[in-house]
């Protein structure tokens, strides 16, 4: 049987494998690039909350000044030309209990503000910055292949001497070589955060080229987000003739006759439908750790010989924060401040404080309202608070465990931050918190790391895990690999790696049918079915099976409206499995979003990713109470036609909480409904009491009888799991709210 056949397949969408996949494309290879989520991005990716935009992972990018090799890709991809690069007011604000210290771009300008401020250490501030920006300027010709590093081994105190000399120390051990002032070191490292959780075990090489590019090239942010870069980048492959699928998740990588030869994989929401493609050469932009995983065993071991000895980086924790105001106006003044513990009074507390307690670990707060960021509305805010976390933290905790826990720790850092900003918590509109489980559920990174590797001296470099693996043809890209985590590091491993590849792909034309895309589907019919609501209907994709009351991922292609929004939203699905159609209601809004979908007409084609979701009765045997409120009612039509199915015979409720009746979804079709011991309560808060456990009591007299299946506004739902669960005749595990998105 024939595959279809690529020059290259990268596994993987985050920037490493974006910039891989881009580079080969533009010189006219085959490509075929691979990534699990339905956003593309991995690190590199925005979500929307409310009237925010979240940045998930950027918050500045360092360089795009003369020496930076960034510069270069950058042309070459065409990056400058179609994404607004932005860059930030300054390199960091650093405050401590007795230190306010602002660190300014530019060389000159950064060494006369720390001379300003240590005056008695002015000697040696000029030597270390010296001495980092000489790093610096000998990476770019340093050997990226590991046999030329070995034949260059023997001159490289002659033709490398400031990275040798660097190599022989961590940063904390070169700090405490040049300074005796605790705060001084601890401001030249604030942002060790970027990169590491100890200046002991930091590798002053990789610290140096990172810091001497924010100091001398200044720091940028990408505006709207970076999940601009990564859908530029995913445009470029596709208009360069290469492909891009989402929600595809690869399962093994095949070796034959000890060379990787292709890819089989699955789709990441249906495990069952699976698909095997060839290519001339394998490109992994997931963790390499995952990878090994991938190989066969004798594959295995050969790479984990090479890797199973290197440690992983911290992680982060990120609170995502929408402001109702211009916080600004509160007194935040810089874009990212690193507060300093009072605890920490040298860089030797560094590490300890970082696995420390929540209420004392130092961390960061950016402000992205400082620049035109355009992830807020005009008068709003949107920050981030972040620090150093690690898996163990959270792991062994039950559902609602981790839940709690989330909380406790967002008031613990929202009430730091409203300690140095007076007032700032109770302009919160939204938060968010992600950990390092959340980081570990979205990419796969073993440990929650978007780092990879540690950058220790012994892992950093020549130590580094370099770009080709000692499986033939298998190649590597990203954080995992040379020369390293962050924005830059990925970026520069993919066009590295491209480099690499390109040079031994032979030229033999390939003519196999590429694979395709099967979740692009067609809108066979629209229909308003109330009050400022409509409802879609699909054509099913190919072997898409779902379970009554799950949702899927619904995403517009081109939509015309774009501004503060996402082109995809999680959707309940309105119709039933048996159906040979897919169905999705909702309400229109402002969003852009909901401004395109009043846009779409018949034959206008959208992709679907799923199914998704466990709101399913599938294991109900008691009496069901459905309890919603407006657009919620959307996974109960189809949950009900499965109870009809199954000739389900336990008392069956649904109560239907509505402002009006014109704005209730589906109304009509309830009160029609023939299902036995089925009884319809709407409930029209215009002239009518809100549902809660009294009103509920009226028609439910034995609540143990019951499931509850609740589904609505975020507070809708928490009142009434809190008045339920008060309810001493009833079981927590039959109180199911929808999870819905």
């Amino acid at each position: 049987m024939s595959y279809p056949q690529y020059d290259a397949i990268i596994i993987g969408g985050g920037l490493g494998g974006l910039v891989s996949a881009a580079t080969l494309s533009k010189r006219g290879k085959k490509v075929l690039l691979l990534e699990q989520h339905y956003v593309i991005g991995g690190c590199a990716t925005t979500f929307k909350r409310k009237d925010f935009i979240m940045e998930v992972g950027l918050h500045e990018m360092d360089g795009l000044y003369e020496r930076d090799i960034k510069n270069d890709i950058f042309d070459y991809l065409d990056i400058k030309k179609n994404v607004d690069l932005l860059q930030v007011p300054e390199v960091y604000n650093f405050k401590s209990n007795d230190l306010d210290f602002v660190l300014p771009h530019g060389h000159d300008a950064a060494l006369n503000a720390l001379v300003e401020k240590f005056p008695h250490e002015r000697k040696n501030i000029e030597k270390f910055l010296l001495f980092m920006d000489a790093i610096l300027s000998e990476l770019p010709s340093f050997p990226v292949d590991k046999w030329k590093q070995y034949l260059n081994l023997p001159f490289m105190p002659l033709t490398y001497p400031n990275v040798v000399k660097a190599s022989k120390k961590t940063l904390g051990e070169w700090l405490d070589h040049y300074f005796d002032d605790d705060n001084l070191k601890l401001v030249l490292q604030a942002n060790l955060l970027y990169y590491h959780d100890d200046p002991y075990s930091m590798s002053m090489i990789y610290f140096s080229a990172a810091q001497t590019s924010y100091i001398s090239g200044g720091g940028y942010f990408i505006k709207g987000g970076s999940q601009k870069l990564s859908d530029y980048l995913k445009e470029f492959i596709e208009e360069n003739s290469g492909t891009v699928l989402l929600g595809q998740k690869v399962k093994n990588i095949i070796i034959e006759n000890k060379v990787a030869t292709g890819v089989v994989f699955q789709d990441a929401f249906n495990p069952n439908n699976t698909k095997k493609v060839s290519g001339k050469k394998i490109i992994a932009n997931c963790a390499v750790p995952v990878v090994k995983k991938m190989l066969p065993n004798e594959e295995a071991i050969k790479l984990g010989k090479k890797i199973d000895h290197l440690k992983p980086a911290c992680s982060l924790l990120s609170i995502y924060i929408g402001f109702k105001s211009d916080i600004k106006k509160l007194g935040s003044k810089y874009y990212s401040t690193f507060f300093n513990s009072s605890s920490v009074k040298n860089i030797n507390e560094i590490y300890a404080n970082a696995n420390g307690d929540y209420s004392e670990r130092n961390y960061v707060f950016v402000d992205y309202s400082q620049i035109d960021s355009e992830l807020a509305p005009q008068n709003k805010s949107f920050g981030v608070i972040c620090c150093a976390d690690y898996l163990k933290n959270w792991e062994n905790l039950s559902p609602e465990e981790y839940k709690i826990k989330k909380e406790e720790v967002s008031k613990i850092f929202i009430d730091r931050l409203n300690d140095h900003i007076p007032g700032i918590a109770n302009e919160i509109e939204y938060y968010e918190l992600a950990t390092s489980k959340t980081i570990n559920r979205y990419t796969g990174n073993p440990f929650g790391t978007p780092y990879g590797f540690a950058q220790t001296p012994n892992q950093s470099g020549m130590g580094r895990n370099p770009l080709q693996s000692p499986v033939k043809n298998l190649h590597f890209a990203g954080a995992w690999t040379f020369p390293g985590g962050g924005f830059t590091g990925a970026i520069i491993s993919g066009f590295l790696c491209a480099n690499q590849v390109d040079k031994s792909i032979n030229s033999k034309k390939l003519t196999n049918s590429n694979v395709q895309d099967n979740r692009l589907v067609k809108l066979i019919e629209k229909k308003n079915i109330a009050q400022n609501t409509v409802e879609l209907v699909y054509e099913k994709p190919d072997n898409f099976d779902y379970d009554a009351g799950q949702y899927a991922i619904l995403e517009l292609i081109d939509p015309p409206f774009s501004n503060l929004d996402v082109p995809h939203r999680p959707l309940s699905i309105v119709s039933h499995p048996s159906e040979n159609k897919i169905k999705f209601t909702m309400r229109y809004s402002n969003s852009s979003f909901k401004k395109s979908i009043s846009e779409l007409i018949v034959n206008d084609y959208s992709k679907i990713y799923g199914p998704l979701g466990k709101f399913t009765v599938k294991n109900a045997t008691k009496g069901i109470a459905f309890i919603v409120s407006g657009i919620g009612i959307t996974p109960i039509l189809p949950l009900l036609m499965e109870l009809k199915e199954k000739e389900y015979k336990e008392p069956i409720y649904l109560f239907y909480s509505n402002k009006t009746e014109e704005s209730a979804a589906y109304h009509e079709d309830f009160l029609k409904m023939k299902l036995d011991n089925f009884n319809y309560v709407p409930v029209f808060t215009s002239k009518e009491k809100r549902i809660d456990s009294n009103f509920l009591n009226e028609y439910l007299h034995q609540w143990g009888d019951f499931h509850y299946y609740i589904v609505g506004s975020s507070e809708f739902s928490k009142s009434l799991v809190k008045q339920l669960s008060c309810n001493p005749f009833i079981e927590q595990k039959d109180i199911k709210v929808d999870d819905f998105g």
